[in-house]
């Protein structure tokens, strides 16, 4: 009879310079890596957050790296849609609550 081997929970180290967004999904984050790879972390999107401040939160479940987005698309009224499309064409709604800081955010990383 075969002898199981035992399951070996993964620790997994990434540079946030790999990290294309999180999204988030109750207590755990979902890491979207440049290599295409997502891992499920049982760390939350405000943790994140606090690590890594320079990540801009554009919604209640997503936090992205400003680096990699690839166009900003604002809805003509207030109440329309904006989102986000990133370098791997993921489509990220941003609340309407944080629009404007989203735009500013985006512009302050685009000048530098």
């Amino acid at each position: 009879m075969k002898k199981r081997q035992p399951f070996k929970s993964g620790v997994n180290y990434f540079e946030p310079k790999t990290v294309l967004y999180l999204t988030g999904d109750v207590n755990y984050s979902h890491v979207h890596l440049l290599s295409g790879q997502i891992i499920l972390s049982c760390r939350t999107l405000k943790w994140f957050a606090q690590q890594w401040p320079y990540f801009i939160r554009v919604h209640k479940q997503a936090l992205v790296n400003p680096i990699y987005i690839h166009q900003l698309n604002l809805g003509p009224t207030l109440r329309s849609n904006s989102y986000l499309i990133m370098q791997d064409a993921a489509q990220l709604a941003i609340s309407r609550r944080r629009v404007a800081s989203v735009v500013a955010q985006v512009g302050q990383t685009n000048n530098c």
